[in-house]
């Protein structure tokens, strides 16, 4: 046997840091894997109010104590506002919050799952200020006498708090099947490890053991090195022992018509048997990998009257990668031939060596066969079934990351058997919009929409202005790259500042179109958060052939947008002239004239605090911190406390019909707006059901004595 990397395993499975963070960065964008934001109470070291913290595109390393992985998100315009002991709001806060716990693979319904489980043992939680953030806190720290870093362990406590009871588990595979069973090729139990590989390169990665029956073998922690060739994302390696005795080994025994007991294991033949193609003995058979191939060694021996011959030959089986597809191809094989002879068969007839040579040749051509077509079997028909494009099918259910659905091999090398691959994801961020624009004046685009107008006063995304530039509307913001529009992703985007608010007009590249062969072809490329906050592609350049006319061409992605809802709840704070009573259809009511307490709480999910609130109550704003509102004849009183309004019925038995609207406007001048209904009946009934159940105690009436 060659080498054997997968430190006894059938299967090694490794997945770069890289992919696993692309793979994370498009989940989080697509809105899942991760919350873009978190609000939790804070109420600890006589500090109670609450926090809010926007987060950006998580990030994944693998520098740890193996198996453990740690995740930083960052955060950015986010805020504390306490109430205790004083009231004080405190934004824009912005940092980091790191996050380390193990990788570990759960069991649930037949299914094993590569996670980080925050609820099993308690990960490491760091939070780190920035320093305009720590400059922000210095006077609440200094009131309350918290140190800098013990502000930051406060809330990491609460983060910590909030993984383990909220969050809970950060799926980084999808559940794969695992079963106890006599198939080969599919999966029993998996197991985890990281490689840190501290060399200048970095090339970190995730590995997974893959055992494909109960008595594999395999130990996790002697995989210490990273196989994943340069260029590519992921390596599945799978073991010359398993490719040969486990998968080969059963296939081949059909294929000769014997039993799997008539072969020792990897894969070698245990005692004389019949040989293929209808004659002679098949003596020894043996195949091994021999450099980056499979070599099959064997004897075939055959006789008759006066004659006896012994053929040994030795062939190689080949798998390659061609049109994207396997092949799995045999040389021609090797074929020594001895045979022995009679005398009298020499002075009967000669040249018959002829003959003995064409009938070991059939025994050989029938093993060749049998052999290939065995390969064939469990290589590319069992083992590559429906998940990888093309006409691959598919690696048996392995964890390929957060978002891995399937496999594109690059190529593929024996010795183990490799698949180098491309790993394909199984959700993409949406398109939202996309278009493209010619104009020799001036115009206007809401990326959004891909609405063009050419009022250059219009707030939009975008404006063309021929005697400026472009100029950013809003509150967009944008960012120059020198990727190539076509392969610049979503993830790439949201990692850019998009902190510009302009691109002058000579900085936009005059050229011919791309379409014109021979000619050269230059554009400006650029990352664009929309006003909504969604995040856009977009080049642009002026073409020669259209007299200096604007060509732009974009596409907006439906990433996660600012977003303001209302919460609310209700409470009877009296209650007068209650009455109960049971109706016709046995059922107990409770009637009764209430004074209802509405509280309703303006909600901001990835807006830049601070944030200036303004209520609306029953069409009236309110400028006030606490009032009155007079509604169709009734009174209702409210008060503003931060984001809270909180209104009152002025009379028991009073109802109130009327809307609740909030605006909200944050750091960056967007603002958002919502309503709800404020509706509640003055006049309270709640009923129940009877309860049918039986007495729990038999009543015996007596008769009544006179």
């Amino acid at each position: 046997m060659a080498l054997d990397r997968t430190s006894g395993y059938d299967m090694l499975v490794q997945i770069s840091e890289t992919e696993i963070n692309n793979q994370l960065a498009t989940a989080f964008l697509a809105g899942l894997v991760f919350p873009t934001s978190m609000s939790f109470p804070v109420n600890a070291g006589g500090l109670v109010g609450n926090a809010v913290l926007n987060f950006q595109t998580p990030i994944a390393d693998l520098d740890r104590p193996r198996p453990r992985m740690g995740i930083t998100i960052p955060f950015v315009n986010s805020q504390l506002a306490f109430t205790t002991p004083l009231p004080i709001t405190i934004s824009p806060l912005n940092g980091t919050i790191t996050i380390v716990d193990d990788l570990q693979i759960t069991s649930d319904s037949g299914t094993q799952t590569l996670m980080m489980d925050f609820t099993v043992g308690a990960p490491a939680v760091t939070v780190v200020f920035d320093a305009s953030s720590a400059a922000l806190l210095a006077p609440l720290l200094a009131a309350t006498g918290f140190t800098l870093a013990a502000a930051q362990n406060l809330v990491a406590g609460i983060v910590l708090n909030e993984l383990q009871t909220t969050l809970q588990q950060i799926e980084l595979s999808p559940p794969i099947p695992v079963a106890d069973d006599t198939d080969p090729t599919t999966v029993f139990d998996i197991d985890v490890t990281t490689v840190n590989d501290t060399t200048a390169v970095d090339r970190d990665c995730i590995t997974l053991g893959i055992k494909m029956a109960s008595d594999s073998g395999g130990n996790i922690n002697s995989v210490v090195s990273n196989f994943i060739p340069t260029g590519s994302q992921s390596l599945v390696m799978m073991s010359n022992f398993w490719l040969l005795a486990r998968v080969m080994r059963p296939r081949v025994a059909t294929s000769l018509g014997l039993t799997i007991a008539d072969f020792d294991t990897p894969l070698r033949l245990n005692h004389n048997v019949p040989a293929p193609g209808g004659r002679g003995t098949l003596t020894r058979l043996e195949a091994r990998i021999d450099g980056t191939r499979i070599r099959i060694d064997g004897t075939a021996t055959d006789s008759g009257t006066g004659w006896s011959a012994e053929a040994t030959f030795f062939f190689f089986i080949d798998i390659s990668l061609t049109g994207g597809a396997l092949t799995v191809t045999a040389t021609t094989p090797v074929v020594n031939t001895d045979v022995d002879l009679e005398w009298w068969v020499w002075l009967a007839t000669l040249g018959l060596g002829g003959l003995f040579f064409g009938i070991t040749g059939i025994i050989v051509a029938a093993i060749v066969l049998a052999i290939v077509e065995a390969i064939a079997e469990g290589i590319v028909s069992n083992l590559i079934s429906t998940n990888i494009s093309g006409s691959l099918g598919s690696i048996p259910p392995v964890p390929l990351g957060p978002i891995g659905s399937g496999l594109t091999m690059t190529s593929v090398l024996l010795d183990d058997l490799e698949f180098r691959c491309s790993i394909l994801k199984s959700i993409t961020v949406p398109v939202k919009s996309q278009g493209q624009h010619t104009s020799l004046t001036g115009f206007a685009v809401d990326l959004e929409t891909g609405t063009i107008v050419t009022n250059l006063n219009r707030a939009s995304d975008l404006v063309w202005n021929p005697s400026i530039g472009i100029t950013i509307g809003n509150t967009a913001g944008i960012s120059v790259t020198n990727a190539n529009f076509a392969s610049l992703t979503p993830v790439q985007i949201s990692r850019m500042a998009l902190n510009q608010t302009k691109i002058l007009v000579g900085n936009i590249p005059i050229t011919f179109p791309a379409s014109i062969p021979f000619f050269p072809h230059d554009e400006i490329v650029f990352g664009v958060r929309t006003a909504e906050g969604r995040l856009a592609k977009v080049k642009a350049w002026r073409s020669i052939t259209d007299g200096g006319a604007l060509k732009l061409e974009w596409i907006t992605y439906d990433t996660p947008i600012p977003a303001l809802e209302i919460g609310s709840r209700w409470v009877a704070v009296e209650r007068d002239n209650v009455k109960e009573y049971i109706t016709t259809d046995c059922q107990y009511c409770t009637a009764s004239d209430v004074k209802w307490r509405g509280v309703f709480d303006a909600k901001a999910k990835l807006m830049a605090f601070p944030i200036d609130y303004q209520w609306c109550l029953c069409g009236e704003v309110l400028k006030d911190k606490e009032g009155v509102v007079e509604h169709f004849g009734n009174k209702i009183t409210y008060k503003i406390s931060g984001s809270k309004l909180i209104i009152e019925a002025t009379a028991i038995g009073q109802d109130i019909n009327c809307e609740v609207c909030v605006s909200a406007i944050d750091f960056r001048r967007q603002e958002l707006f919502v309503c709800t209904k404020a509706n509640k009946d003055g006049h309270e009934v709640k009923c129940r059901k009877c309860s049918d159940k039986k007495p729990l105690v038999d009543l015996i009436y007596i008769p009544l004595e006179l």
